[in-house]
């Protein structure tokens, strides 16, 4: 890739970071961005003027709590030694502090610089007759600083959350990037693409059937929506079209009874790439009959507990459309499921003692059998060498599996992304392993926050192992600045945010989403030359794409990427 001029390297770090430590960028630096007309000094005044409030109030509560300390010193000198001494006058107690004691000099100066008039108050030797009266007045003012302290922190709070998203450079301000700035970062396109979808799904008043999935998975609806109009096609047809497939499968029982919502998502979202170039053709599974006789080839092969799950529908997808399936072909549908159950018979006599779900375990099964499939293996002697292989490329590729992802089944479903990469060899696993062992230090290492899931991880070692493969290599250092600069960016955005904020948001949705925009940007505009190969990605989500080398991979489990979960 080609060098980038400095002022544009200087613009990206403003533009990933909160705050700029010192040195990371020079007075000079700044006032050049400036005048290009790239950035602004964010000046915040009433931010400013609510944090010098807020000080002064600190500080005063400081001195209340000091003249109080005052107060109960002189009230302890006024008590009996012992209690001997109310009993003889003149003998064990105290007369009072002395006239030059510092207490009474100290609460007096207090009282001056907190204006705290207390009548008949004016001397040192007016404070012990009137010591309770001070005492009330400065539990009064500092029961009332406490409520102002308050009221400045939530009102301080709230100021921060409307500011626009800027950022701090230590020792010079902060800075926000103009619309001419914001425009200059590789990324713009597209997030004038997720602007555009963003406003088709939640900021649209006449909101359709769809909304309730949107709601429930924005980060991988919205990915969906940015991917297509990539492809050229508006938001507002794409929701159109969800809208009109859903509509007509909710009057399916198979489908309408369907739990948990996501399962409901994952196989329209897979009909809907697998017929987008006729997207009528999606409608022919909309028919009972044909639902319940894929359901019914589906039984043998799915596990009890994965078929109660909810997911059976987007595993039959998985099963029969995925890479060029043919709806309504028999003969098709009848070699795919020989075929997969020979790989199953295979992986079970291999696995037999290790402990895998049984969800893990189908998925696992289903790469490899299209993956034979792409490499014209038959049920025989050479299919049953290629899956051994395999199993034995994805158990060595487990080994490599970070510390926190827990069962053994999860740690092989990591290993079969890395033996996927290396052609299921276990010879050419080394070059995977270390690309990912880069990937994980860069961003999970100690100091780095926050903390990437290993699915993110895994789809950004995709992301670049394909633009490798592609001829186009990408630094995972400029991956990752590109990386914090799209997630600052949905932290800040109010659509982002707000997509964001439902209960029904799992852990991580909020990455995939910055990671999927951030393969996006790194895949658009590529060029390649016209024989290069297409390299689809680890799980089920590259059959479904169309077979074009110089499309990003995509991450979510309604596109069929091998998740871990």
């Amino acid at each position: 890739m080609n060098a980038s001029p400095a002022w544009l390297d200087h613009l990206k770090l403003l533009a990933a970071t909160e705050v700029v430590r010192p040195g990371a960028l020079s007075p000079a630096n700044l006032d050049d961005l400036v005048a290009r007309g790239l950035i602004q000094r964010d000046e915040r005044p009433k931010q400013a003027s609510l944090e010098s409030r807020y000080e002064a109030l600190q500080d005063t509560h400081r001195k209340i709590v000091e003249a109080k300390g005052c107060v109960d010193r002189l009230q302890r000198q006024l008590a009996p030694k012992s209690r001997l001494a109310s009993l003889l006058p003149g003998f064990g107690g105290h007369a009072g502090p002395r006239a030059d004691d510092p207490d009474l000099r100290h609460l007096l100066q207090y009282l001056e610089l907190l204006k705290l008039q207390v009548r008949g108050v004016a001397a040192p030797q007016d404070v012990m007759p009137h010591l309770e009266r001070i005492l009330e007045h400065l539990q009064v003012e500092g029961r009332e600083c406490l409520d102002r302290l308050a009221a400045t922190d939530r009102e301080l709070d709230q100021t921060k959350k409307e500011a626009l998203p800027g950022t701090q450079v230590e020792g010079q301000g902060f800075f926000r990037l103009t619309p001419a700035g914001e425009a200059a970062l590789p990324e713009a396109p597209i997030i004038e693409l997720l602007e555009m979808s963003l406003h088709t799904a939640f900021g649209s008043s006449l909101r359709g059937e769809s909304y309730g999935h949107f709601r429930e998975d924005p980060s991988a609806l919205m990915s969906l929506l940015v991917d297509r109009a990539a492809l050229g096609d508006r938001p507002s047809a794409v929701v159109g079209e969800y809208d009109e497939l859903l509509e007509a499968f909710e009057r399916l029982p198979a489908f309408a009874d369907l739990h948990p919502l996501r399962a409901k998502i994952g196989f329209l979202v897979r009909l809907m790439r697998t017929y987008r170039g006729e997207p009528k053709k999606a409608f022919l599974w909309c028919n009972r009959e044909r639902l319940a006789a894929a359901n019914q080839r589906m039984k043998p092969l799915l596990p009890p507990s994965v078929a109660a799950s909810g997911w059976h529908l987007p595993y039959m997808a998985d099963v029969f459309l995925a890479d060029g399936g043919i709806s309504g072909d028999e003969a098709q549908a009848e070699q795919r499921i020989h075929l997969f159950e020979a790989v199953h018979r295979v992986q079970a006599e291999l696995l037999q003692d290790t402990r895998i779900r049984d969800g893990q375990f189908f998925r696992l099964a289903l790469v490899l059998a299209h993956a034979a499939r792409g490499r014209n293996f038959a049920p025989g002697i050479l299919l049953d060498r290629f899956v051994r292989q395999a199993v034995e490329a994805v158990v060595e590729a487990a080994r490599a599996a970070p510390y926190d992802l827990g069962d053994r089944g999860t740690m092989l479903i990591f290993g079969a992304h890395l033996a996927h990469a290396a052609g299921f060899s276990k010879a050419k696993l080394q070059g995977p392993l270390e690309a990912f062992a880069a990937i994980q230090e860069r961003f999970r290492s100690g100091d780095a926050t926050p903390r990437i899931s290993v699915q993110v991880l895994l789809h950004i070692f995709a992301t670049l192992d394909r633009l490798q493969r592609l001829g186009a290599p990408v630094s995972v250092e400029a991956y990752a600045g590109l990386f914090d600069r799209i997630r600052k960016r949905l932290i800040h955005h109010k659509g982002s945010s707000r997509a964001f904020s439902t209960a029904q948001i799992k852990a991580g949705d909020e990455a995939a989403l910055a990671s999927n925009l951030c393969a996006q940007t790194c895949f658009r505009d590529l060029v390649l030359p016209q024989a290069s190969p297409f390299h689809p990605d680890a799980g089920l989500a590259g059959l479904y794409e169309a077979r074009l080398p110089g499309r990003p991979p995509v991450m979510g489990s309604c596109f069929g990427t091998l998740l871990l979960i």
